[in-house]
């Protein structure tokens, strides 16, 4: 019975000791943050976004993205990856965290990146003397032949059918 005790107090005195060492969320949650991966990419290619965020993180949204990017919980706070939108220029996007247990930790945090132009395309015109799908082909010159004329062997009768008169 002795045994009982010890083991019960031991395991209060142990689940108090972690309560106290434990902060709350509300008093420690560090802001929301947000960053980027690259800063500056062309249209297309691939942002990497990071977020710190005690709480629930929101889709991450800019007019510069193609499309929202989702955000996955990782060790350390949350991660999404998206594309460029075509539109060059410089871009903020945002996320909201929320449900943290705290003023601080709640919130909405921005990061800028950069979206340089398209890749130019290079476009290759056909020369005016090679033909296309799209061009007629030039006539040929060629001489006109003179009009074929039908001729009667020699002793043929004249009959028009090639059977003998009677």
């Amino acid at each position: 019975m002795q045994h009982k005790r010890i083991l019960a107090g031991a395991g209060l005195l142990a689940f108090a000791a972690g309560m106290l060492n434990t902060p709350a969320a509300g008093a420690t949650a560090p802001p929301p943050k947000l960053s980027v991966s690259p800063s500056s990419v062309s249209a297309g290619e691939v942002l990497e976004f990071t977020a710190v965020c005690a709480g629930n993180a929101s889709t991450v949204t800019s007019p510069g993205l193609a499309a929202p990017v989702t955000m996955t919980r990782t060790l350390d706070g949350y991660a999404g990856t998206g594309k460029a939108a075509a539109k060059p220029g410089s871009h903020a996007a945002t996320f909201t965290c929320s449900g943290s247990g705290g003023p601080a930790g709640n919130g909405t945090a921005t990061v800028t990146f950069t979206i340089t132009g398209p890749t130019p395309t290079t476009t290759t015109k056909p020369r005016p003397d090679t033909p296309t799908a799209t061009r007629t082909p030039a006539p040929s010159k060629t001489t006109p032949k003179a009009p074929q004329v039908k001729v009667l062997p020699k002793g043929a009768p004249e009959t028009g059918d090639g059977t003998l008169a009677g």
